[in-house]
């Protein structure tokens, strides 16, 4: 978990929900990506521009992997061993090799990215970019950007999603979540959600995705199959960060305010 007030990286076990530690200095921390060793995990710091690499049993910080600019959203592609971490002041997008820990490639994008899915089966990555209402479809091996999403109801898109399954694309939006059908190139609708949300997350066990509506201080469940709207809970003012553990089938809200994270069931 972030915890940015404190330029660190806090540790939680969710069998006992007891925070193990934390790590730092991270600083500005942003996000943070898993990888194929549970015991490794990268953030972004955006104030040093880097990306952190932490040992997460030892609680240490082993490498910070210069990438410049202002680090900010980050995913993990675990087929290609790939770090993929953007940089909204300088437009792109880096690609970090797991295994070399240093940079080999960058895009540079059209606008100012927001959040990310990675389809680490056909190596590609789904990009918000906020300023230009669309999603840009970056390939891994060329390292370019091969297609655009626009129209639907995409305007000013924050949180990304791929539920690989349905080859479909989740991106949140102003009051609704537009739906892409990736593998047909086409608009599938709109879901109602909430205001101020910023990341979504997908339960690939129930096909769920949970939008963190900050402005409306609610969770929309929204089901990825039927495209309808399954529920809303109340969380809090400015609750803008979400996580699922499909095992489980618990979803993870962090509470800024309060400095607390709600946990909820589904169902």
């Amino acid at each position: 978990m972030s915890h940015s007030s404190n330029a660190a990286l806090d540790v939680i076990d969710l069998k006992t929900d007891k925070v193990l530690g934390s790590v730092s200095p991270l600083p500005g921390i942003k996000a943070i990506a898993l990888s194929n060793d549970p015991g490794i995990v990268y953030t972004s710091n955006g104030n040093d521009g880097t990306v952190g690499v932490v040992d997460v049993k030892a609680l240490k910080l082993i490498k910070s992997i210069p990438v410049g600019g202002s680090p900010d959203a980050i995913d993990y592609d675990a087929t290609h061993d790939l770090i993929v971490v953007s940089t909204g002041n300088a437009q792109k997008l880096d690609f970090i090799d797991g295994t070399l820990q240093r940079t080999v490639g960058s895009v540079t994008l059209p606008g100012k990215p927001e959040l990310m899915a990675v389809d680490a089966t056909a190596g590609k990555v789904y990009i918000a970019i906020n300023n230009k209402n669309e999603v840009d479809v970056v390939d891994e091996a060329t390292q370019q950007v091969a297609s655009v999403f626009k129209g639907c109801d995409i305007n000013a898109p924050t949180g990304v999603v791929l539920d690989a399954d349905q080859g479909r694309l989740f991106v949140a939006d102003h009051l609704v979540m537009s739906v892409i059908d990736v593998l047909l190139d086409r608009c599938l609708g709109s879901v109602d959600i909430g205001s101020g949300t910023d990341q979504i997350a997908l339960n690939t066990h129930t096909h769920h995705i949970y939008a963190a509506n900050a402005g409306s201080r609610n969770l929309s469940v929204i089901d990825s199959v039927s495209l309808k709207p399954i529920g809303i809970v109340g969380t809090a003012r400015q609750a803008a960060t979400v996580a699922t553990d499909p095992s489980t089938d618990r979803v993870y809200v962090a509470l800024p305010l309060s400095g607390y994270i709600a946990v909820f069931h589904d169902p």
